[in-house]
């Protein structure tokens, strides 16, 4: 499938001040057109969103890609995933009404040394801890780790995140389930805390986003999440925003020895269920 992006004029501000979001389009093989919001805030803030290279955009839930044209590798090039046991976990323990449970992820600084780092720096700063999921697209992704969710106005989720810009790492990984990307603006280095979990196969985002891992334990709790209750059009925020909120209660960094697991990092030397003050805002 081919995507193709087309910018139009910026759109004006809103009333009140905040940047809104530019609108990326993307375009499949039917030539069926998908109006995807990617956007600057403030200083080279932007919308964090993943394309949706859907077939059909009537139904953003047939994001899945299964044509053979769409897997960049080619038939029997098989991508062959990093292992060793010192692997550090990302886990998280999600609380919502429809949605409990704790998700672990498998981190590989052989894909992404650099991104990696600076996703284990975060959680251990404490940085995700009260964030929620605030983009949900059954049978493609769910997205989380912006700050602005936090404060439960779901004007602005999306169009936060960390100051620091971090270059791509792109590798040869498949968007498959269960596989964890970064977020970006759509234009290159533009990565910063917003991640997302892979809800089912997605090969025309391969070479796009930067994958730092894949989900080991958990992904009941991903289908889970699928399955809350979603604002689709956007009456009170940006869409495909969860109806409740779906908490990451705690983000914390478990190290591996021999493959077993020690006691999580605690995000913090002292004060560990203190508030932490949010960074200013950013993108991504």
């Amino acid at each position: 499938m081919r995507l193709t992006l087309s910018q139009p004029p910026a759109l004006p501000g809103r009333a009140s001040g905040r940047p809104r979001c530019r609108r990326w389009t993307a375009v499949g093989r039917s030539g069926i057109r998908l109006g995807l919001l990617a956007a600057f805030v403030g200083l080279g803030g932007a919308c964090n969103r993943v394309d949706l290279a859907a077939p059909n955009a009537a139904d953003p839930r047939d994001a899945a890609v299964s044509e053979s044209s769409a897997d960049p590798a080619g038939p029997g090039d098989e991508f062959v995933w990093p292992e060793d046991p010192s692997h550090p976990i990302l886990s998280i323990s999600v609380e919502s009404e429809r949605a409990d449970g704790t998700i672990a992820i498998e981190l590989m600084p052989e894909l992404a040394p650099v991104t990696v780092a600076r996703v284990i720096e975060l959680a251990k700063e404490g940085y995700y801890d009260g964030t929620t999921f605030h983009r949900v697209i059954p049978g493609f992704m769910i997205q989380g780790g912006d700050p602005n969710s936090r404060d439960r106005d779901p004007s602005n989720d999306g169009m936060g995140g960390s100051d620091l810009r971090l270059n791509d790492e792109f590798t040869r990984a498949p968007f498959v389930r269960g596989v964890v990307g970064m977020g970006n603006t759509g234009q290159p280095n533009t990565s910063g805390s917003q991640f997302f979990i892979m809800h089912d196969d997605n090969r025309s985002l391969d070479g796009r986003y930067t994958v730092i891992g894949r989900v080991i334990s958990g992904m009941e709790t991903v289908d889970a999440i699928t399955r809350v209750p979603i604002d689709r059009i956007g009456r009170w925020g940006p869409r495909d925003r969860p109806m409740e909120n779906v908490v990451m209660k705690r983000v914390a960094i478990q190290e591996r020895v021999a493959g077993e697991r020690t006691t999580s990092t605690a995000r913090r030397e002292e004060g560990a269920d203190e508030a932490t003050d949010l960074p200013s805002r950013g993108s991504g």
